[in-house]
């Protein structure tokens, strides 16, 4: 029998201790560059809420997750020094309020592993450790450094760069977490679509992708957007109504899993009946699936979102949602209002993963065109890079009166465009790892695999 997709299997050493040398042979290169001799990288603390006793749930510093995946390490730090075994400080107090983290079993085999009780006495002994190396960094939350760290270099940007630049490039255990991560994701999603189609409030629906997912709201990588009718028209939209519409229409989720500090990004966009909004869907469904069949090595990202935009002209023309052609449509600028948004972004240990607009390893930077300025990603595509591609077109009241305006307002079909805006609008969104020669969706086979809707 297949294993659960929804459980946790147990960390796979051999895999680990592999991810662990390409770590280690990453952050040396990006040290030597930097004139580095140690780092100390702190997980970090949830600090309180104000004037309370209270925490938002805690998540590890993501250059410690990289090393350390693991998220009971609160207070914890790492310091490495090329050439040597990582030294763990680990911080277990002992408290009869809450349950103390543990060591995870494997870390003796591959840390020299220090357990104190004390926060600030283990941070020192983190940075005397490290200093005795020469010139040490601290990467990290820099409000956390200990008041006694004179001689450590905070975050240096020539090293910071360097270690985001190279976190796009995913290690087979990393792209192994992601994919794990994936089918928690999906067995969440098809959960929700289930509960949409027998007429679940937004509320019902997230409580039912979390059942099915196995996670708490603390452990999803990112609030999950469950968004009905116009709501799908909010690109973050963040409530969760708690009884159903007096009508339904439409249904977004924007929800992923996570696993081993690893994160999927999955959006799937459903009509509640057979109709031209249906269509629409099915159709940018198509164009994204194309659009991913011919990623390949050395294109620009950027490309890939320009394409992608003069497919939505074309279906802004072909659902009658504009007056003027599709090549038009795109060249004035009404394919912005109703993709508002960029194509896609990096994932791995965050959602929205760093150095997406790094063009070297060197901290040189590429912004997105002035015209595209909500996009996250504007790197070439290579290979072992993970990323999403999330097209969306949407019927946003704030940016169709600002159409309105424009030159181009008789161009767009006012009245075709206000029949859809109950229906608030779509995305779909896939995961991808780029190989060699191409490039693998992630998320489609998981569906495949895991859907047992009688067709």
């Amino acid at each position: 029998m297949a294993e659960p997709p929804t459980s946790s299997p147990a960390l796979d050493s051999r895999a680990f201790a592999r991810h662990l040398a390409d770590v280690s042979h990453t952050w040396t290169a990006a040290m030597e560059a930097a004139d580095i001799d140690a780092v100390v990288v702190p997980a970090g603390n949830a600090g309180f809420y104000y004037q309370d006793d209270i925490a938002p749930p805690f998540r590890p510093n993501p250059g410690f997750a990289q090393w350390v995946p693991d998220d009971g390490t609160e207070h914890c730090l790492l310091v490495y020094r090329p050439g040597e075994k990582p030294h763990l400080f680990f911080h277990q107090e002992a408290d009869y309020w809450h349950l103390p983290a543990a060591v995870p079993e494997w870390a003796d085999a591959e840390y020299e592993v220090e357990v104190g009780g004390d926060a600030d006495a283990l941070a020192t002994a983190a940075i005397n450790t490290a200093t005795r190396a020469g010139r040490v960094a601290y990467i990290g939350p820099p409000d956390g450094v200990p008041r006694d760290a004179e001689r450590v270099a905070v975050n240096p940007q020539a090293l910071t760069v360097r270690l985001q630049y190279a976190r796009a490039y995913k290690t087979d255990f990393e792209i192994a977490a992601i994919r794990h991560a994936t089918d928690i994701g999906v067995a969440g999603h098809l959960a929700a679509r289930e509960a949409f189609f027998h007429g679940a409030s937004e509320l019902d629906i997230h409580l039912a992708y979390l059942n099915a997912s196995r996670q708490t709201d603390a452990e999803l990588p990112y609030p999950n957007i469950i968004a009905q009718n116009d709501h799908a028209g909010v690109l973050h939209y963040q409530h969760r109504d708690a009884h159903p519409p007096s009508k339904r229409r439409s249904f977004l989720i924007d929800a992923g899993g996570r696993h081993l500090g690893y994160a999927s990004d999955i959006t799937r966009t459903y009509s509640a009946a057979q109709d031209d909004f249906a269509g629409l869907i099915d159709a940018l469904d198509e164009r994204q699936r194309t659009l991913i069949a011919g990623i390949r090595p050395g294109i620009s990202y950027v490309d890939l979102h320009e394409r992608m935009s003069r497919s939505i002209g074309e279906l802004l023309a072909g659902f009658g949602l504009v007056r003027c052609e599709a090549d038009t449509a795109f060249e004035i600028g009404i394919t912005d209002i109703f993709f508002p948004h960029g194509l896609g972004h990096l994932l791995g240990l965050q959602t929205h993963d760093v150095g997406g607009w790094l063009a070297a390893p060197d901290g040189r930077v590429s912004p997105p065109p002035e015209r595209y300025p909500a996009l996250r990603l504007t790197r070439r595509v290579e290979a072992r890079q993970v990323f999403t591609i999330e097209p969306g077109i949407y019927f946003i009241p704030q940016l169709l009166e600002l159409a309105a305006k424009a030159p181009y307002a008789d161009e767009i079909a006012w009245p075709r465009v206000e029949s859809f805006l109950p229906c608030g609008g779509i995305r779909v969104e896939d995961d991808v790892l780029v190989t060699d020669d191409g490039c693998e969706n992630l998320t489609r086979p998981a569906f495949q695999r895991l859907d047992t809707t009688p067709a």
